[in-house]
C-alpha cells in the first residue's frame, strides 16, 4: 500500500477504501479485479485465489446496504465479505456477518490499513452454471491488478 498521508478531515471516498483493499488482498495472494459486473449488479472487488472466488462489497458507511448486494453474489461466490471503512464497528454488523457466515475487513484510515475481523465461511449456495459464466466474463477482462 502506497505510504500517503491522508488527512481524516477530507472526505472518506469508497475509492480510498477499494484503493486500500486492492492492496491488502493482492499482498495476501490474490488476483484482484475490481467493479465486476454480476447479474445485473456490479462488485466492489473479486479477489481470486488458487480456485477460490472471493466478492467484497466496500462501503464507508451505511453496512446494510452492503450486506444486500452481498445477497447477489451468493450464487457465483466462495466467499462473501463486507469491507467497512467506518471509525468503530457495531455489535449488530458483526451479528450480521456472523449469521450470514459472510467475511468482515475493517480498514483504519488513520493507520491506512485494513484487517480481517471476521474470516468468512464457505458459501454453499453456488449454482455452478452461473458461476461459470462468471469465470468466463472475469477472464475476458482486462481489470485483472
Amino acid at each position: 500500500m502506497s505510504s500517503k498521508n491522508i488527512s481524516s478531515s477530507s472526505p472518506f471516498q469508497e475509492a480510498e477504501l477499494v484503493d486500500a483493499l486492492v492492496c491488502f488482498l493482492g499482498n495476501s495472494g490474490y488476483r484482484v479485479q475490481t467493479e465486476v459486473p454480476n447479474m445485473g449488479q456490479t462488485a466492489d472487488i473479486v479477489a481470486v485465489r488458487n480456485r477460490w472466488i472471493t466478492f467484497v462489497e466496500a462501503k464507508t458507511k451505511d453496512w446494510r446496504s452492503a450486506l444486500k448486494q452481498c445477497e447477489a453474489h451468493e450464487q457465483v461466490a466462495d466467499f462473501i465479505c463486507v469491507a467497512i471503512g467506518t471509525r468503530s464497528i457495531s455489535d449488530a454488523l458483526i451479528a450480521s456477518i456472523v449469521e450470514t457466515r459472510y467475511g468482515l475487513i475493517h480498514y483504519n484510515r488513520r493507520s491506512v490499513s485494513c484487517e480481517w475481523i471476521v474470516q468468512p465461511k464457505v458459501n454453499r449456495k453456488v449454482w455452478k452454471p452461473q458461476r461459470d459464466r462468471l469465470v468466463k466474463a472475469m477472464r475476458g477482462s482486462n481489470h485483472a491488478a
